[in-house]
């Protein structure tokens, strides 16, 4: 089962402040592997980002939410590893 991915509006702003070639195989990443099994490849977050999953394509995360009934990935947030949860 292949998930559809959607974006929220701000990850377009992310991805203007990464190299475009960086980008390109991040989204290419996105709809390949994580759009497939986005539980597998991910790993959940706590705390403050509990509910939310994280998926790592170095050196930057990818944060995103997993909805199951309409089998739909949501991506807020891509941004370098040490940047992503600011």
């Amino acid at each position: 089962m292949v998930y559809k991915v959607s974006y929220k509006g701000s990850v377009e702003k992310d991805l203007r402040h990464i190299d475009p070639k960086q980008a390109k195989r991040i989204i290419s990443a996105i709809e390949n592997k994580l759009a497939e099994t986005p539980r597998k490849l991910g790993e959940p977050l706590y705390g403050e980002w509990q509910g939310y999953w994280k998926f790592y394509v170095k050196p930057y995360r990818v944060i995103y939410e997993t909805f199951d009934h309409d089998e739909t990935v949501r991506i807020y947030r891509i941004a370098h590893r040490k940047d992503v949860y600011r």
